[in-house]
């Protein structure tokens, strides 16, 4: 019985109201006919079906019990507690990360890449809430992961992530920074970040063009 409790416990309220209705009326019965006004006594007497002072409680259990199983089931009686929905963010963000082949380096033990991929499990860990999506590129982008709120499974495929998948060579960000807004677009987000993790691109000036496009569509 712990866990009883109401769904819509305001509808109580209505058994005001019941009470006192149900008073009304086991008055007003009680007082008997507005003929005892204008009858005498002794002549009313013969009259009556069922004497005044004798008030049939049976309709008033009825609806007393009715009244009340009404009320009870508007107020949703519950014996186990669901989660409640909390607000969540809307946050969203692009992580867009570079598989050219200098990020096979080794001057960052172990390597670039792998180094890339620990700043993108951080990521993770530290924006538990929004929605995450993943695109990779070197000569070309592709998209790894659309927006999701499961970010359990962008990490489950960084392992692969490996300067091998991407069939063009090259080290071009302006298309992969395309490909992140349009995954925020498509997804209806009005807001959102592109995380880019790389070690040098050979289009700058290509992408800081793309770059203030998205930032005047409201991203970041």
């Amino acid at each position: 019985m712990s866990e009883f409790h109401f769904l819509r416990p305001w509808w109580l309220l209505a058994l005001i109201p019941m009470v006192l209705l149900l008073w009304w009326l086991w008055r007003s019965r009680a007082d008997g006919s507005a003929w005892q006004k204008v009858i005498a006594p002794h002549l009313l007497e013969k009259l009556w079906l069922e004497s005044p002072g004798k008030v049939s409680t049976l309709p008033f259990i009825l609806l007393t019990i009715g009244w009340l199983l009404a009320i009870l089931a508007l107020a949703g009686p519950v014996w186990e507690k669901l989660p409640e929905p909390v607000w969540k963010t809307q946050a969203s963000r692009i992580l867009i990360l570079d598989l050219s082949p200098s990020m096979d380096a080794a001057d960052l033990a172990p390597s670039r890449l792998e180094r890339a991929r620990f700043k993108i499990q951080d990521i993770l860990q530290k924006n538990q809430e929004g929605k995450t999506g993943l695109v990779v590129f070197a000569g070309e982008p592709h998209s790894v992961s659309p927006l999701t709120d499961d970010a359990e499974t962008i990490n489950n495929l960084l392992a692969a992530l490996t300067i091998d998948i991407v069939p063009v060579p090259g080290d071009t960000v302006a298309p992969a920074l395309n490909m992140g807004g349009e995954l925020l677009q498509r997804a209806g987000a009005k807001q959102g970040d592109l995380i880019l993790l790389t070690d040098g691109v050979s289009d700058p000036a290509a992408a800081m063009r793309v770059a203030r496009n998205l930032t005047s569509k409201g991203y970041r």
